[in-house]
């Protein structure tokens, strides 16, 4: 029969021996040593000066001294007021009590028993520095984050790509960036599969800045316009010549860019989208004269808008409306009208610009 149990030593009791009650209470002893292990300490190389009876300490130092000498990695116990050794075992645990931090043995050394984890499954809350709850199963609080790929070396493809899905189209997947808690931008599929970026002042009002089209890559920015389908980041402004065909005296002419002529079907121009024209100025090579003026206005189609200006008399030959706006679809075309008085100087190359920005 053998002297003591296998797995943690304890010693048993011989047939006939004579006093029993030691072997037995030795074998108590040490039970409590080992079991619900908690050590006060693993980092000291040598024991400390006045260890009370029962003190547990983990030597984890390579070279241990005093009376711990040729113990590293084994457990420590202060009993009966000498230090006695227990040798581990692969797969002991103990709980080092200074660092609230449960460590494992691997048959040759003791680790965090956190870095020995390699799966976690079905967790329905994670938190990481904070606590997680039922709305954010998943918290984490911390200054810093890092993901890295797999390398070929360590088996992997050295690509590293995050995926995030949704239900269906008309749910939300989105990246919310807040301050203070409260939200200022979203990035995302919110609503539809379309790629919009919001931003918001107050975490309430929420405005699009941009629309990316699933289908053709066409990148929309709200409130802005493209020109020849290359998105406009600002407000985008139509400017051009008359050209060299004279507007007489007494005429009513319509023009847009090098075109002029005696009615609006033979000039205009498609606003292309929803959005307003504002801004009118204009330039002409020279003053009306002296009593006379030429009036510029937007149509739409061949209706005035409220979008005006005058340059009137012998000292002027420029113009422009900053206040007034006209707002028109995509559908509707504009040209500008020129109204001369009747003893105004005939005037050629008048020069305009206008401002149009998208609505939608």
């Amino acid at each position: 029969m053998a002297d003591a149990t296998p797995s943690l030593a304890l010693p048993l009791i011989a047939g006939g021996q004579a006093q029993k009650h030691a072997t037995h209470n030795e074998a108590l002893a040490l039970l409590d040593a080992l079991v619900q292990l908690t050590v006060l300490d693993k980092d000291r190389a040598a024991p400390p000066a006045s260890p009370a009876d029962g003190d547990r300490y983990l030597i984890a130092a390579g070279n241990p001294d005093g009376a711990w000498t040729g113990w590293s990695g084994r457990i420590a116990r202060f009993q009966d007021g000498a230090w006695l050794s227990l040798k581990p075992q692969a797969g002991w645990t103990a709980y080092v009590a200074d660092e609230a931090e449960p460590y494992f043995f691997t048959g040759s050394a003791w680790t965090p028993l956190r870095a020995t984890l390699t799966a976690l499954q079905n967790l329905s809350r994670l938190g990481i520095g904070t606590g997680a709850d039922a709305e954010n199963p998943f918290a984490a609080k911390l200054n810093k984050a890092l993901w890295t790929a797999l390398t070929t070396a360590e088996g992997g493809s050295g690509d590293l790509r995050y995926t995030l899905n949704k239900q269906a189209s008309g749910n939300v997947l989105s990246l919310l960036l807040q301050s203070g808690f409260s939200a200022r931008a979203e990035i995302g599929l919110t609503g539809d599969d379309e790629l919009r970026v919001k931003v918001s002042p107050n975490g309430g009002d929420w405005f699009e800045a941009l629309r990316i089209d699933r289908t053709t890559g066409r990148v929309a920015f709200s409130g802005r316009i493209t020109s020849a389908d290359v998105p406009v980041l600002t407000g985008q402004v139509i400017a051009g010549n008359s050209g060299p065909g004279a507007v007489a005296a007494g005429a009513t002419r319509y023009f847009t860019h090098a075109l002029v002529g005696g009615h609006q079907s033979e000039v205009y121009a498609a606003a292309g989208r929803r959005g307003r024209f504002r801004h009118l100025r204009v330039v002409t090579q020279g003053a009306p004269g002296a009593g006379e003026s030429w009036t510029f206005t937007l149509q739409n189609l061949v209706t005035d808008t409220a979008l005006t200006c005058t340059i009137s008399g012998a000292g002027s030959n420029q113009a422009a409306d900053l206040v007034n706006s006209a707002v028109f679809d995509a559908d509707q075309r504009w040209c500008l009208k020129m109204v001369s008085s009747s003893g105004a100087r005939p005037t050629t190359n008048i020069l305009f610009s206008l401002l149009f920005e998208g609505l939608d």
